[in-house]
């Protein structure tokens, strides 16, 4: 992703679905107007607030909101970051017409979305639980994301990169001693999750408004 990024210098920045604002810190770098993260996890936002009072960093702004309030910051962004969220939202085509709206013209988007291999125009739609996940909804192939993106009248659809969901990439770590990817596999079917699902694929794209 960092060799595919757009010019972020006096950018106003959205990160949707910061988290606790780890790549709103690693956009300081690059020298942004101003970095907006959205998300509405309250533990994120609190260790969002921790991290500013010990950084004292500027240029960097939490709202502790859904995504859909995106329709209402018109015009607003140059560049958009929308990274491992999509596949969370039972709407995915309206949070893309959302992210649209808030843009300005010519402001690019970056999507990293989890799916499916193939190139039929599908995603996976789990009972339940995907990789032992709650509230995940829809994941598609790389085409259908590429069609979520033309139905929300994006332009220039780029594929950055495509590869099977590494155990390297999400792995259990003395930070995070928790059930990860590794766990959450078939343990006689590394292609399939324990759900017995097939194993997702993460989609980088950048498109332009």
């Amino acid at each position: 992703l960092q060799t595919n990024l757009p010019n972020l210098k006096d950018k106003v920045i959205c990160d949707l679905g910061c988290g606790n604002g780890y790549f709103m810190y690693r956009m300081l770098e690059y020298e942004p107007k101003l970095v907006v993260g959205i998300d509405p996890n309250l533990h994120a936002f609190l260790e969002f607030k921790l991290f500013q009072r010990l950084s004292g960093a500027d240029r960097l702004q939490f709202e502790y909101l859904r995504g859909d309030v995106m329709s209402s910051f018109t015009g607003s962004f140059d560049v958009v970051f929308c990274l491992g969220v999509l596949y969370h939202t039972p709407d995915p085509i309206g949070m893309l017409k959302d992210i649209y709206k808030s843009m300005k013209g010519g402001a690019t988007l970056i999507v990293d979305c989890q799916g499916i291999d193939g190139d039929d125009h599908i995603c996976l739609f789990p009972k339940k639980r995907y990789t032992n996940m709650k509230g995940v909804f829809f994941l598609p192939t790389l085409a259908t994301l590429q069609h979520w993106l033309q139905r929300a009248h994006f332009l220039d659809f780029e594929m950055i990169y495509s590869e099977q969901l590494s155990t390297e990439e999400q792995r259990t770590t003395e930070w995070a001693p928790v059930r990860s990817l590794k766990e959450s596999l078939d343990p006689n079917d590394e292609n399939k999750t324990v759900e017995g699902y097939p194993r997702a694929h993460r989609f980088y794209v950048r498109v332009r408004k």
